[in-house]
This record gives C-alpha cells, sequence and structure tokens, in this order.
C-alpha cells in the first residue's frame, strides 16, 4: 500500500468511527482510573475501544442461556484483546467461537478475541460471541442490560446493551 493511502485510510476509519459513535444512542463509560478533567492522555484500551451495536437475544421462560453480540472497533495504533465479559445476571460468562467443522458446527470457549491495530472484531451468531450461562432471569426484548468488558491492559468498558427479539439477528449499519 503506498504511504499516502497507509496515513489516509487510518484517519477516514477515524473520523468514520467518530462520526457514528457520535450518534450512536448507545451508552459506553470507560473506567480508566482516571479523575473527570485529568489532563493526563490515558492509552487504555477502554478509551481506544468503541463498541457499536451492543445486543443480547432475548430469552424465553425457563431458558437459562443466551448469546451478547457487538463489534468492537480499534481506533488506536496498538492491538487489543477482549479477554473477559462480567454479566451481574448470569452465573458465568463465556467468550466462545463457532466454526464450521465439515458439516458439522462446532463452539468452543476461547481466552480472548482479538481486536487489531485501527481495525475490528465483529461478535455475531455463528462466529465469535458472549454466552450468558446461567441466567438470573428472563431477557425480555426492548429492554436493556449491563455488560462490563475487560480488555488485555485491564481497562474495563460498561456497555449499555439492547435486548432483542428471541428471532432478531444481529445486524449491521
Amino acid at each position: 500500500m503506498n504511504p499516502f493511502l497507509r496515513t489516509i485510510v487510518p484517519a477516514i476509519l477515524l473520523t468514520t468511527t467518530i462520526g457514528l459513535y457520535a450518534s450512536d444512542n448507545n451508552t459506553e463509560t470507560a473506567n480508566t482510573g482516571k479523575s473527570p478533567g485529568s489532563d493526563v492522555v490515558s492509552t487504555t484500551a477502554a478509551v481506544h475501544i468503541t463498541v457499536n451495536q451492543p445486543r443480547i437475544r432475548a430469552t424465553a421462560p425457563g431458558q437459562t442461556v443466551s448469546g451478547a453480540f457487538m463489534t468492537l472497533v480499534n481506533n488506536s495504533a496498538t492491538a487489543y484483546a477482549l479477554s473477559s465479559v462480567d454479566f451481574g445476571g448470569a452465573s458465568a460468562v463465556e467468550i466462545h467461537e463457532t466454526t464450521m467443522d465439515g458439516d458439522m458446527m462446532r463452539m468452543r470457549q476461547v481466552s480472548q478475541i482479538d481486536i487489531p491495530a485501527n481495525g475490528s472484531a465483529e461478535l455475531k451468531p455463528g462466529s465469535y460471541h458472549i454466552m450468558l450461562i446461567g441466567l438470573k432471569k428472563v431477557l425480555k426484548a426492548g429492554t436493556t442490560e449491563t455488560l462490563t468488558l475487560t480488555f488485555s491492559d485491564d481497562s474495563q468498558k460498561t456497555v449499555e446493551a439492547l435486548v432483542g427479539t428471541l428471532s432478531e439477528q444481529h445486524t449491521h449499519e
């Protein structure tokens, strides 16, 4: 790639992401350990990673497992990873990957999801996703639930995820 494109493409992606974030009605807060108004520039994953369309699939009465999906956009020149997720409404939360092995679909727990520098990682049905196991209540469509994401540098970001319908699929915008 020529040097001009190598410089301009990340700038365009950053500008687009900032614009999308400004118009996004999802609530996010970063726990960086810095006091408000601090002049120290933070370089944590929680600051640099934008979470787009965080969603959790609704559950039927008696169902104790669900999935959470989102797109993680890394707006920095440093690669990070999603290393864990906390959800107070479940007894366990695991990061999973679904793959095809011949005609057989397999799901396995993974230790992290890499988020490349100036890139993104999409968590969606049939791919990477977050499993919410041992749910303590029915997740009703139209409500929101809080997820706390922990990244490879131990920084955290809290996101409000919309609970979608039982049949709803993750979509791009």
